[in-house]
């Protein structure tokens, strides 16, 4: 990823709008904003932001074997839907990556289905 990060937010504004919370890369010893929208500017470094952040980092669902790798193909990304935001792990390699934050009405689609799904699954 390039160290100028101009470019890299004009794409994913280009494609999520105003819905765009955060972007933030890590890797294997860190991780910083490369952008944030200033409502949501207090979050930044605060224990809910923190825990959040690595438990994404953390989250193994990559399928390892070759059968799954020619099944499903490469593993691209991993939603984490919640009732205000959507949070999308883009996985570079197994130490880095980038993290969007994005209001749930830049996922409409998968938000919904995924609050109808669990409504007929555990009757919430």
């Amino acid at each position: 990823m390039p160290e100028d990060f101009e470019d890299v937010v004009k794409h994913v504004k280009s494609h999520a709008g105003e819905t765009l919370q955060a972007i933030v890369i890590y890797d294997e010893s860190r991780h910083r904003d490369i952008y944030r929208r200033e409502d949501v500017d207090a979050l930044h470094n605060s224990n809910l932001e923190a825990e959040v952040l690595a438990d994404i980092r953390t989250d193994r669902r990559r399928r390892e074997s070759p059968e799954a790798t020619e099944y499903e193909g490469e593993h691209r990304a991993s939603a984490h839907v919640f009732d205000e935001r959507v949070i999308l792990h883009l996985p570079r390699d197994a130490d880095s990556g980038t993290i969007l934050i994005l209001e749930t009405a830049a996922a409409r689609d998968l938000a919904e289905f995924v609050a109808d799904i669990r409504g007929d699954i555990y009757s919430e």
